[in-house]
């Protein structure tokens, strides 16, 4: 399964919103996935009230941990 579908899928059933094509939206939160170019990884961009948060990659237990250190997921989470 491609990567990305299993974040939506992961982000979706954990409240998030569709917002875009790559863009996720809760209360707390905004999640964007963006490449730097064509050639390179794709990371996620985590959008708060704070600031931003950068990944250098697609980890999805990188998300998951900054979701749930942060509450903007509950920390009994649905998993895929």
């Amino acid at each position: 399964m491609d990567e990305i579908k299993i974040i939506e899928e992961f982000l979706i059933k954990n409240g998030f919103a569709k917002k875009g094509e790559k863009h996720f939206q809760n209360d707390y939160c905004e999640v964007i996935v963006l490449h730097r170019s064509p050639k390179d990884m794709p990371y996620y961009r985590v959008d708060t009230k704070e600031g931003s948060i950068y990944s250098s990659d697609l980890n999805i237990y990188w998300l998951v941990g900054l979701l749930t250190w942060n509450n903007y997921i509950p920390k009994n989470y649905y998993n895929i």
